[in-house]
């Protein structure tokens, strides 16, 4: 059986999309494990998962900032070369592409394949994205 581990910063509005991809991956018969991104986060192994998903809100007036906590949880990531992962920030008018950009950057740079990349509005949303994504 497949894995998806599905990591998030804590905030209401992605929570509701990282439960949306949830139950769209389950849909598919993947087993997902779900976890808010911690202030001062342990080590996580990529390498137990098929697919890791890593998502921000996508924060400042303009966009384009992720959330700190991200760059701790990315530093305490362990076997995570070759690793396929997916980026995802919440949709936001300003600073999508941006906010994306710098997520993707700070993945590859911990040596992650970005198989994709999204803008996710809603959990209705991320449910379709995930039901028809093939792992």
């Amino acid at each position: 059986m497949k894995r998806v581990l599905i990591a998030y910063s804590k905030d209401n509005k992605l929570k509701e999309i990282a439960e949306g991809l949830k139950l769209g991956f389950e849909f598919n018969d993947i087993m997902v494990d779900l976890e808010t991104i911690p202030t001062n986060s342990p080590a996580v192994y990529f390498s137990k998962y098929d697919l890791v998903l890593v998502g921000s809100p996508n924060l400042g007036l303009f966009g384009g900032n992720l959330d700190p906590k991200v760059d701790i949880f990315l530093q305490n990531t362990k076997r995570a070369v070759g690793q396929e992962v997916i980026a995802f920030v919440q949709e936001r008018f300003f600073g999508r592409s941006k906010a994306l950009k710098i997520l993707m950057g700070k993945l590859e740079s911990q040596g992650c394949i970005v198989k994709d990349f999204r803008e996710l509005k809603d959990k209705e949303s991320a449910k379709r994205y995930a039901k028809g994504f093939r792992l």
